[in-house]
């Protein structure tokens, strides 16, 4: 092999890799690993020709962003680097930036629905982290030598810092803030909050009402950090941008990563506005017409900077917005379809519509012994899929399995779709809460990325949807009854801890619905016109009566949807701890 021409990636297996990654001991070793001759790293170490291409690129808001790109051969190497790093370190929990299958939305979501949210960025992130620090970092986690670990050092860093372009910066960066990160966590869990990092972007949450000053608080018209932050930061030789430093609360729009947190994650207008800008410039004026546009545009503001494509750069906004708002936003929906129409062709793949979405989300949910070998339903009622919490129904729908099973005689669960699919699967009770009605399972093969969004706005005269499969028989179809919420009544819970009183003895606030809910129903999820859930239909009426009137004496009665997101989140939160 010449060694002007190494393999750009390696040969090796994964498990050779890791074996060689273990041996490291001097110089020829990690040539070994590299693949790469020992004249060939000498070469690219030492040659006098410049390593690195210095550019720079405009930032969000103001100023640019200076780029360091390595040469093609030193770029080879870190690339290699960056993926054997891969296989041996893994970052915490609490890192969503440069990791894998994290990303600014997983981080936006540990925030979502708190009640103070505070976010600060790191000050020339890469800048401060130099060659004596990854050297050291390498060292201490890998348990590397010291020889081996200068020459990576070497390879990865450019004038006493990590360049803003080279392949290997970002996972060395990760490294570099493992320990900081863990006591960020730390920290956090001392004062009830939450942590993320996101690269040099930090954020705190919390659902308390006031925010830990011993984390942050406002001086007049300026944001500081608390003596914990800070003694952490001045440990870890990080600087904080103070102009960057924002505490908010419930009252203004909450972001995290430039998404917005407040209700339910979401993007800002002015980004869906830009998207509908561009597509209509393309329906006026054709893809060349709207190209030489988007050229003229981008020159006036980054005279340096190549111009994208504007299908490519659409896409990647759609896409992107898909993610934020999930793919059965009625938003994205409308502009992914605008796009396919002017691409000429499927480059999305167009979520279900809203009926078809009930019918897979909602099921029949069906309780009962095994009787000579066969299921015998004792009990029915109906459930749905709620992404990101489980399969949830009420409590009295699964009374019978909880609270009278008997062990020689035991209940089971088991859940299906009625006509659209007989197939009975089996669910696992996970949690239950007998007052406040509520009972969350699991289905066999489904995970929490499946089911109705949800959202907890809801007020009187808003127009609602009762769905579910009430007195169920055999190959029904769901049932849909629309309507209005007419009033909020108080529940009185004898036996649950109210935190205001220190006491025994609470109220749950639920909504009284026009539309009727049915024995069968219970269980069922109350949607909006946007077909998100917004609550479970609980209580109603035995059966309709012959004449096809609603017995005079009973009203319908659903859950609010934020009952069960509160319950589920101090379950999590209670079994982390």
């Amino acid at each position: 092999m010449n060694y002007f021409n190494a393999f750009p990636k390696l040969k090796s297996s994964d498990d050779e890799i890791r074996l060689k990654f273990s041996n490291l001991n001097d110089f020829k070793d990690l040539c070994n690993l590299l693949e790469i001759t020992p004249t060939h790293l000498h070469y690219i170490l030492f040659k006098k020709a410049p390593l690195y291409k210095q550019f720079t690129i405009p930032k969000k808001v103001k100023g640019e962003r200076q780029i360091l790109a390595p040469i093609k051969s030193l770029k080879i190497l870190q690339q290699k680097l960056n993926y054997i790093f891969s296989l041996h370190y893994t970052p915490r929990f609490t890192t969503h930036g440069f990791a894998e299958n994290r990303n600014v939305v997983t981080n936006a979501k540990m925030h979502l629905r708190k009640k103070n949210v505070l976010n600060f960025d790191l000050e020339d992130f890469f800048l401060s982290i130099n060659f004596g620090r990854v050297r050291g970092v390498l060292i201490n986690h890998f348990d590397m030598s010291e020889d081996v670990a200068t020459v990576i050092a070497n390879i990865c860093c450019y004038n006493n810092q990590l360049p803003q372009g080279a392949p290997t910066s970002p996972i060395l960066s990760n490294m570099v803030c493992y320990s900081m990160d863990k006591a960020m966590q730390s920290v956090a869990k001392q004062f009830g909050c939450t942590y993320t990092r996101y690269a040099d972007d930090i954020t705190f949450s919390t659902t308390k009402n006031t925010f830990p000053k011993a984390l942050a608080y406002r001086l007049e018209n300026r944001y500081l950090l608390g003596d914990k932050i800070v003694e952490i930061l001045n440990d870890s030789s990080f600087k904080v941008n103070e102009n960057k430093t924002r505490l908010l609360d419930k009252k203004q729009r909450m972001e995290v990563t430039g998404i917005t947190v407040s209700e339910k994650l979401n993007v800002k207008r002015k980004y869906i506005r830009n998207i509908r800008a561009m597509l209509r410039s393309i329906e006026l004026h054709g893809i060349e017409g709207a190209q030489e546009i988007l050229v003229e545009k981008y020159q006036k503001k980054h005279m340096k900077i190549s111009i994208p494509n504007i299908m490519d750069v659409i896409q990647g906004k759609i896409n992107f917005l898909k993610i934020v708002r999930g793919e059965n936003d009625s938003i994205y929906g409308k502009l992914a379809r605008r796009y396919n129409d002017i691409a000429e062709k499927e480059v999305f793949d167009i979520a279900k519509n809203q009926e078809e979405l009930r019918k897979m989300y909602t099921w029949v949910v069906e309780i009962g012994p095994m009787v000579n070998g066969e299921f015998a339903c004792m009990f029915q009622g109906t459930g749905f899929f709620l992404k990101g919490v489980g399969f949830v129904t009420n409590a009295h729908v699964v009374e019978s399995y909880k609270e009278f099973n008997d062990p020689s005689e035991p209940y089971y669960i088991r859940a299906h779709k009625s006509r659209y699919n007989p197939e009975y699967i089996p669910a696992e009770l996970l949690l239950y809460n007998k007052e406040k009605d509520i009972a969350i399972l699991k289905v066999d093969g489904y995970t929490l990325d499946y089911g109705f969004e949800y959202n907890t706005i809801n007020e009187t005269d808003q127009e609602i949807r009762v769905i579910g499969y009430p007195n169920h028989n055999k190959g029904d179809s769901l049932a849909s009854d629309q309507g209005r919420i007419r009033q909020y009544r108080n529940h009185y819970m004898p036996n649950t801890y109210n935190q205001e009183t220190n006491d025994l003895g609470a109220f749950q606030e639920r909504f009284i619905v026009s539309a009727r809910i049915v024995e069968g129903n219970s269980g069922g999820p109350v949607i909006n016109s946007a077909n998100e859930v917004i609550g479970i239909a609980t209580k109603g009426f035995k059966r309709l009566s012959e004449s096809g009137l609603d017995e005079d004496t009973e009203v319908s009665i659903a859950i609010k949807i934020e009952d069960v997101i509160d319950f589920a989140s101090n379950f999590k939160q209670t079994a982390s701890v």
